[in-house]
């Protein structure tokens, strides 16, 4: 009979603060999503540069995410999640200034850059305190953060964009992130996030090839298939995940007709949505992973299927002339589509050793985001160029679909650790329970 571990009290404290830099993460990139219609019509844009809008955000998202990781390695998370929070808080106090489309191309650029690294660094942070037993709930508090995020923000942003313009609404976000970055500082020390605990086991020394045993080192768990497609279950979410933030409401709007009072709920409901779904389903994650010790039966027979449940959820959103309907379709989208960003890490954490997890997790983060330039894109291509808006609409949320849906069949298909459980590897030692 298996134990299963607590989350510590301090755990619980570095979860809180990270939940909330997520919040606010998320927050800063749903603005534009929320500002899109008045920012569109004030600055002249086109759909095809909406869609590059969007795009911008993750040009430098990869190779920060990756930077991000050796630089946390190099001075410490807590600095650099600060030296990021703080750059967020300046790009949105810069977009008040925006008067051109060049201007606000460069805005969204700089947040990205930013914003790269703290998605991976904020799981590394919390996965050094978790046990493996909680990596899906506890990681899924972290990252519930950006769906809870949007879903407050929503009413709260849109109503400053409606009574003092949306420029207000940016320098709002702004101020919040920097009165985030005075608690983080006070209340986080160095040598607590730097900290990590071996578990009191035997510890059997074994080098690197031997051939019974698969060395968690960081060049092979990246090459190997199970990262590779883990990674493009991330690319699919991402893909997702940020159509959402960016074209979401405007689809509402311009193609459903819904005001701006009937907007504030629906562009909520799929947040709320979202956060209730990835707590479910990394609660069953970790259920079934207790009962199995498998990653392959506790992970991915959970990620795989809701992937695909969210391609078929995206063409039947296409469907319907019902707004109510439309919304329920797609929130359940949405949120099964972002299945990846909590299971994903979590498979990772049992993938690889602790000292390199912040790589692997920069990696991740870095193959995933590029979902995020290509989906709005891609959109912004369909809308600006279909016989008409709803058609363009219509064509990218299947293709959407097909992404996912390919990508949840390749998890099935591919994702297949050989480790077991009982097997840790850390610095070339595994870990015999």
């Amino acid at each position: 009979m298996i134990e299963t571990k607590k989350i510590s009290k301090r755990a619980w404290a570095v979860i809180a603060l990270l939940f909330a830099l997520t919040v606010i993460s998320n927050a800063d990139k749903a603005i534009i999503g929320f500002a899109s219609v008045p920012l569109m019509k004030e600055l002249g844009l086109t759909a095809q540069q909406w869609g590059l809008v969007g795009s911008a955000f993750f040009f430098l998202y990869s190779i920060c995410a990756i930077l991000g990781g050796a630089l946390a390695d190099r001075f410490g998370i807590r600095k650099v999640i600060a030296w990021m929070a703080a750059i967020w808080a300046i790009v949105q106090f810069m977009t008040f200034f925006v008067s051109n489309f060049m201007y606000l191309l460069i805005t969204r650029i700089i947040l990205g850059a930013g914003e790269g690294p703290s998605y991976s660094l904020a799981m590394t942070a919390a996965s050094k305190y978790l046990p493996k037993e909680k990596l899906g709930i506890g990681l899924t508090l972290v990252s519930v953060g950006g769906p809870f995020g949007v879903a407050v923000s929503a009413p709260f942003l849109i109503a400053i964009i409606r009574n003092y313009g949306w420029r207000a609404a940016f320098i709002t976000t702004g101020v919040i992130g920097a009165v985030w970055i005075i608690f983080w500082l006070l209340v986080i020390k160095e040598k607590e996030t730097n900290e990590v605990k071996l578990p009191s086991t035997r510890v059997k020394r074994v080098a690197d090839d031997t051939p019974d045993v698969v060395a968690f080192n960081f060049t092979r768990t990246l090459f190997s298939k199970e990262f590779i497609f883990v990674a493009l279950c991330g690319f699919a979410t991402y893909w997702s995940f940020t159509v959402g933030l960016n074209w979401m409401p405007n689809y509402l709007q311009t193609v459903r007709g819904l005001d701006k009072g009937a907007l504030s709920i629906a562009t909520a409901i799929p947040w709320i949505v979202l956060t209730l779904s990835q707590i479910t389903w990394s609660s069953i994650s970790d259920r079934c992973y207790l009962k199995t010790k498998s990653v392959r039966k506790g992970r991915v027979y959970v990620l795989a299927p809701v992937l695909i449940a969210s391609a078929v959820a995206y063409i039947l959103s296409t469907m319907f002339a019902s707004n109510a309907v439309t919304v329920l379709l797609m929130s359940l989208a949405l949120s099964f589509g972002c299945i990846t960003l909590v299971l994903g890490p979590a498979i990772l954490a049992d993938l690889t050793t602790k000292p390199n997890q912040g790589k692997i997790q920069g990696w991740f983060m870095a193959i995933t985001s590029l979902g995020g330039i290509v989906g709005p894109y891609v959109v912004g291509q369909f809308v600006g160029f279909a016989p008409s808006v709803e058609a363009g609409f219509n064509l990218s949320f299947q293709i959407t679909a097909a992404v996912l849906a390919i990508c949840g069949i390749g998890a099935i298909l591919f994702i297949r650790p050989k480790l077991k459980h009982s097997e840790v590897s850390i610095q070339g030692s595994v870990i015999e329970q």
